[in-house]
Parts: C-alpha cells; sequence; structure tokens
C-alpha cells in the first residue's frame, strides 16, 4: 500500500490500521554531505529497447558477425559497417563512446541539412556530437537484467531485484528519502510524470511519489487555490488557527499554520502515544512529523515556483529537423516522423520541476517515435526497431543539451547537478540474420550528468564468433567493488543502481542477491 498526501490527509487513522503501519520500515539510505549532484532524473524506454551504444560497443571482427550488411529502406539508413563506428569525441580510444555515424558530418557542420538523398544518411544521433554529450555521459555494456520479461524485467531495472511485483523501494524512491535531508526546500521529493511507477514501499511517507502529469496537476494537488475542494478548509477560514507541534508536542516554529484537515489528523495522530507498542509509535511519529510537509507545501506557493519556471528555454530547433513541429521534432525516414509531442509536454514538465529545485527525483516516460513501444520484433524485425532507437536516442540528446545548457550556479549547469539513467525492460538481442529483435536480458545502460566519469564505455558482451547466429550474449565480467572488497563479475541492475545512487551521495543500501559500485564509473 502506498501512503501518499491526499491519503494522509484524509486519513482517520484507527486501530486496524497499526498492523500496517508497522510494516512500514525505517529508512534504507542516507546521503553524506558532498558537492555533487544532487537530482535524479529517469528515463525509461517502454519495452525494451536496444541502446544505439550496445552493438557498437562489440569489436569490429564482432559487429562484422553480428550485424547485417546496410541498407537503406523507407528513405532510412538500416544497420551500419564496422568502419562507420565512430567514437563520438572523434579519437581512436577503444574505451570511448562511439556509435554508427550515419550522418553527413561535414554538412552538418557547415550548417547544411545531411543530404539523404537515396535515405543514404540521416542526422538521428548528431545532437551527442553537437553538444559534446561524450563529456557527461558513460555507458555500461552487459547488464544482467536477470530477466527477459516485461514486468519482471522492469522491477529489476529499477529496484535490483527480478520479480513478478516490487519487492524493493525503486531508485527513485531511494534517491529522494536519501537526500529528504540535505534538501528539505524540495517540497514534492518525488514526481512521478510517466513511466513504471516508483516503488516507496518501506521508506519515509513524506517521499510518496506524487503523480504529477501537468502544471494543472501540481495545481490541483498542491495548492488550496480552488475554491469548491478548499473553501472553509484553509488556514485562514477558522477563527484559530492551529500553530503546528511536533509528535512530542515541540513547538515548530517559523510562522507556519496548519490547514483544519492537517490540524485533525495530526490530533489524532499525537492520540496514540503511549497507546500503542514502540515500532507503532515510531511510526505514527514518523507519519505525523512528515505530514507536517502539507501544509508547508500551501505556504510556499509551489505551484507559482512552477509556474513561473520555463521547461524549455535554452535549446533551439536543430535546422535539420522536421519543419512541422517544436524542438523534439524527429522523423526516421518513412518508417515514422514525430512533431515533438510524444516527449515535449513530460520533458518540459520535468525541467521545469528540476529547475524550480522543488523535487529531487522526477521519473519521466521516453518512448519511440510517435508513442512507439519497443516491443516489436516479433513482427516487424530489427530495422524497424533500428530506425526508432535512432530516433529516440536523437531526442535523448536533445533533452541532455537543454539541461546542459541550464545553469544553476558558477560554473554549473542543470546537467552537472543531476544524475540521468536511461532504463529499459532488457535489450533486443543482436540483429543477425535482420530480422530478430526479440527479449534478452543483458543490457546497456546510459549514465549521464554529475559525479560521473564521462566518455567511458565500461564492459562489454562475451561474444564467441563461433558461433555468430545466437541470438544474444551475457556480459562480459568487470570490477565490482562490493561491502567486502572487489570482485570481478558480469555487472546486475543492482550495481547500476548502488553507482547511481553513490554519485549522489546516497549509501548504505543492500539489495537482495548482492550489489556493488561500478569500479570506474563515479569521479
Amino acid at each position: 500500500m502506498k501512503l501518499g498526501r491526499r491519503q494522509l490527509l484524509g486519513a482517520t487513522l484507527g486501530t486496524t490500521q497499526l498492523a500496517l503501519l508497522e510494516a512500514l520500515a525505517p529508512r534504507l539510505a542516507h546521503a553524506q554531505p558532498m558537492g555533487g549532484p544532487s537530482r535524479l532524473l529517469t528515463l525509461y524506454l517502454p519495452g525494451g529497447w536496444m541502446s544505439l551504444f550496445a552493438v557498437p560497443g562489440l569489436s569490429p571482427a564482432q559487429v562484422a558477425a553480428l550485424v547485417p550488411a546496410p541498407w537503406v529502406e523507407n528513405g532510412a539508413p538500416i544497420f551500419f559497417r564496422p568502419d562507420q563506428v565512430k567514437n563520438l569525441d572523434g579519437s581512436s580510444d577503444p574505451g570511448r563512446l562511439k556509435t554508427p555515424a550515419l550522418w553527413n558530418e561535414a554538412a552538418l557542420r557547415a550548417g547544411q541539412p545531411d543530404p539523404q538523398a537515396g535515405g543514404a544518411t540521416s542526422p538521428n544521433g548528431w545532437s551527442w556530437v553537437q553538444h559534446r554529450l561524450w563529456e557527461n555521459a558513460l555507458v555500461v555494456h552487459g547488464v544482467d537484467n536477470m530477466s527477459a520479461a516485461h514486468v519482471s524485467g522492469t522491477v529489476s531495472a529499477l529496484t535490483g531485484v527480478a520479480s513478478s511485483e516490487y519487492r524493493a523501494p525503486s531508485v527513485q524512491a531511494l534517491a529522494a528519502a536519501g537526500l529528504f535531508g540535505r534538501f528539505p526546500d524540495r517540497l514534492i521529493p518525488s514526481v512521478w510524470i510517466g513511466g513504471p511507477e516508483p516503488a516507496l514501499l518501506g521508506l519515509r511517507p513524506d517521499v510518496a511519489p506524487a503523480r504529477i502529469t501537468s502544471v494543472g496537476d501540481v495545481e490541483f494537488l498542491l495548492s488550496n487555490r480552488r475554491d469548491r475542494p478548499w473553501r472553509d478548509l484553509r488556514p485562514t477560514d477558522v477563527a484559530s488557527p492551529m500553530a503546528p507541534v511536533t509528535f512530542r508536542q515541540a513547538p515548530v516554529g517559523g510562522g507556519l499554520v496548519l490547514n483544519p484537515i492537517e490540524a485533525r489528523v495530526s490530533r489524532r495522530l499525537r492520540s496514540y502515544a503511549g497507546r500503542v507498542n514502540a515500532p507503532s509509535e515510531a511510526t505514527l511519529e514518523q507519519l505525523h512529523d512528515g505530514l507536517l510537509g502539507v501544509s508547508r507545501i500551501l505556504a510556499r506557493d509551489v505551484v507559482g515556483r512552477v509556474q513561473a519556471t520555463r521547461g524549455v528555454e535554452f535549446l533551439g530547433k536543430p535546422f535539420w529537423a522536421p519543419a512541422a513541429g517544436g524542438v523534439f521534432a524527429v522523423e526516421a525516414g518513412g518508417f515514422a516522423s514525430d512533431d515533438g509531442s510524444t516527449w515535449h509536454a513530460q520533458f518540459d514538465l520535468a525541467l521545469r520541476l528540476l529547475k524550480a529545485d522543488v523535487a529531487t527525483s522526477v521519473a519521466v516516460n521516453c518512448a519511440g517515435l510517435r508513442a512507439y513501444g519497443f516491443d516489436n520484433g516479433h513482427s516487424q524485425g530489427h530495422r524497424v526497431q533500428f530506425a526508432q532507437v535512432r530516433g529516440t536516442f536523437e531526442i535523448i540528446g536533445r533533452l541532455l543539451a537543454e539541461m546542459k545548457q541550464t545553469p544553476v550556479g558558477p560554473g554549473r549547469s542543470l546537467l552537472d547537478d543531476t544524475v540521468v539513467l536511461v532504463l529499459s525492460d532488457f535489450m533486443r538481442t543482436f540483429p543477425n540474420a535482420g530480422v530478430n529483435s526479440d527479449h534478452w536480458p543483458s543490457y546497456d545502460v546510459i549514465m549521464a550528468g554529475g559525479g560521473l566519469r564521462p566518455n567511458q564505455a565500461i564492459g562489454g558482451y562475451a561474444v564467441d564468433l563461433a558461433r555468430p547466429n545466437e541470438q544474444g550474449y551475457d556480459g562480459a565480467p568487470i570490477a565490482i567493488r562490493e561491502p567486502n572488497g572487489t570482485v570481478t563479475r558480469r555487472p546486475r541492475s543492482g550495481d547500476v543502481i548502488t553507482t547511481a545512487l553513490a554519485a549522489l551521495g546516497v549509501t548504505g543500501i543492500s539489495i537482495a542477491g548482492g550489489n556493488g559500485d561500478v569500479v570506474g564509473a563515479r569521479s
């Protein structure tokens, strides 16, 4: 059960609920003071995708064995040759970020449209070069997601535990809880805009994910502006508004007063003090003191802060983007075109919340062009997947570019102050015959932002070239720093979560099956 703010406001707690409250555990993570990133943004690609970094992470011999010869279909380039794989930074270092460079670099650098006569080239993915995003990102290859099923793969990517249901808090909840003490003025610590719902489970209830899909939702959920639901329930509507006190009756300063609903629920929670067992009382105290945040949110006018903040403001529309649409407009030849509306609302709202500094963790969905779901390989083949991946990869680059151009302090950008995780259910199988795009549990995770050592391709895939027609391959072993020392093994989803949280200064988590920090990923 998830106890959110709206449930707490309306709660009338009775003795039958105390057993449920006893199930809530204390926080599982904490943050060490640091000057690194302090926000988390998760981009979830539904259905299982193959990152554009995935196959280029193979050696040239492996690419030649696994990737079909390139061709042009529907005006879009499909697949690539080994010699088309280029480092984003233009170097020849094999450990750097690289992609199939299927664009005309000379034309693009000269400000000319990419010549696509016959569909031979396409600028999709160029945003990563244009905005020098190798300076801000890395990829971990061969992450074992421990499942090739959609639900359990999703749960594994977000919690590190493959299961048909959440059995551990998600990375978004862990980040919000771990940073809560450092950033008490972030009044909506965890926001769920799209994608899989973050899982709170046993963490503190005041970081429960708030479901917000528009600025209008912010007004409806986090303000008392609307008269119909709030008439006679504002602090100004009562003769003697209640000043807040802690569960132990200590005054809370700052001139804050409670709305009548919160005042009533708080009194009811305090009435159980000394009447229940110690674990239940501790949980009631946690609920009580967390509930004080509701009136604090109303008093601080979060809505006004978000409304006054621009989301997309620095990123211009690329000159090669489709004429119809905005800064996120993109096309993949005849496979699909998108005016940017698939992503703009979620991306713009996420940027507003992060820039207004009212949220620590923001979860966003990032479907393909025209809300494409990447689970298509059973009927359409990897050629559609490849075209869609390139278009979506371009859009992710543009979002990161907006964050990179947003200043948040001297010499620091929003991207510097954020850890971005690009996740999915799992990866697809390597193209081989060019018609297969099935589920495969070893996949790539893209990490971007502050606290990382960028421009790295960590790990790889254990490919047996004697059997090039195999459907997929396991990840290669890498160094993982576990609590009892460094080991060499295949990375798992829990290791990515641990590494991302450590970059945020959030430590002390334990994931079933073991977890560690990917050596070399953090700065």
